[in-house]
C-alpha cells in the first residue's frame, strides 16, 4: 500500500494536553508523524494557544514541523488581537475563529448536547460571561477587533480558519479577505453537519480566494456521505482544497490512521496521486510555510 502521508501536513489534529481527554499526546503524535514521513501537523486546542507546546516539540524533533495555533474562544478573550499577536510572536502559524463559543454553536450544544458543555455550564451557573466577541456588526461588516485580527494574520503570514462561525460571518470574512488581498483563509471542515456549506457556497468562497477544508471525521462519522465529499472536491477543485482529519477524540482512530484511510478512500474513487499530494502536501505547505 502506498504511503500517502509522505511529506503531508494534517492541519487539524487535537492532541493532549487538553481540557478534554484525547487519544494521543502532542509528543506521541510528533513521533508518529516522523515515523510516517509526514512533513508536519497542526496541534489544535479549542481553549487556548498551542504555540509554546509546538515550539518545544519542534526543538525535540526538528525533522517534523509541528505547528501551533490559537482558537479565539472566550478562554483567550474571544476575538482578541493581543492574544493573536502574542501567539504569532511565539511562532503560531494558525488562528481559528471561535468554535464552541461561537454564538450559534454555543446555543445549539447547550440545548442539544449539554454533556459536551460541562466547562461552560459550570461557569454560567456562577454568573460568568463566556461569550466570545462578535465577528461582524449590525451592518454585516467586520468588527474592529476582527479587522485587527485579520491585519495581524496577514502581516505574519498566518493561516486563518473559520472555526464554527456562522455562514454570514464567514462570507463577510471572505469578502474582506479578498478586498485586502489575504489568501490564507480556510473554511474549517466545510462538510461537517454544524458548519456545512453547500456546493454552491463552497464554490463562491473558493472564487473569493478561500481554501475549502475537508476533514476525515465528517464522512467517517456520518455527517456527510462519502459521495458528497468526492463531488464537492471535484467541483470546487483540488487546487482549492486541503484534506485534514480533525482526529484526536478518544473514540476514534489515531490521526495518521485516519489520514491514510482518507487518502485511500479518495484514491479508490478516482483521485490521482498528484491530486492527493496537491491537497495533502503542496496546498497545506503554501498555507503555513510561505
Amino acid at each position: 500500500m502506498e504511503n500517502y502521508l509522505l511529506d503531508a501536513y494534517d492541519l487539524h489534529i487535537h492532541c493532549a494536553p487538553d481540557v478534554v481527554e484525547r487519544s494521543v499526546t502532542g509528543l506521541e503524535m510528533t513521533k508518529i508523524a516522523c515515523e510516517c514521513g509526514m512533513r508536519g501537523f497542526a496541534f489544535k486546542a479549542h481553549y487556548g494557544s498551542t504555540a509554546s507546546q509546538a515550539a518545544m516539540l519542534r526543538a525535540m524533533y526538528p525533522e517534523c514541523n509541528v505547528l501551533g495555533g490559537i482558537t479565539l474562544n472566550s478562554a483567550v478573550g474571544g476575538i482578541n488581537p493581543m492574544a493573536v499577536e502574542n501567539a504569532a510572536r511565539l511562532g503560531a502559524k494558525i488562528v481559528w475563529c471561535p468554535t464552541f463559543d461561537s454564538p450559534g454553536q454555543l446555543k445549539y450544544y447547550l440545548e442539544n448536547h449539554p454533556q459536551y458543555m460541562v466547562l461552560h455550564t459550570s461557569l454560567m451557573d456562577r454568573g460568568v460571561d463566556i461569550s466570545s466577541h462578535k465577528i461582524i456588526d449590525e451592518d454585516g461588516k467586520l468588527t474592529k477587533a476582527m479587522s485587527d485580527v485579520l491585519d495581524i494574520v496577514r502581516d505574519y503570514g498566518m493561516m486563518l480558519g473559520t472555526g464554527h462561525i456562522s455562514h454570514e460571518e464567514t462570507f463577510a470574512l471572505a469578502r474582506e479577505s479578498k478586498r485586502r488581498g489575504y489568501k490564507k483563509l480556510v473554511i474549517t471542515h466545510a462538510d461537517w453537519n454544524f458548519t456545512y456549506y453547500s456546493l454552491d457556497e463552497q464554490m463562491a468562497l473558493a472564487q473569493m480566494g478561500a481554501t475549502i477544508e475537508h476533514s476525515y471525521t465528517s464522512p467517517a462519522e456520518g455527517a456527510v456521505a462519502w459521495e458528497t465529499v468526492f463531488e464537492q472536491i471535484r467541483k470546487v477543485g483540488v487546487e482549492n482544497t486541503i484534506l485534514s482529519t480533525d482526529l484526536g477524540q478518544k473514540r476514534n482512530v489515531y490521526p495518521n490512521v485516519g489520514f491514510q484511510r482518507f487518502a485511500c478512500k479518495l484514491a479508490e474513487n478516482g483521485f490521482s496521486r498528484d491530486e492527493l499530494r496537491s491537497m495533502m502536501v503542496y496546498k497545506p505547505a503554501m498555507l503555513v510555510e510561505e
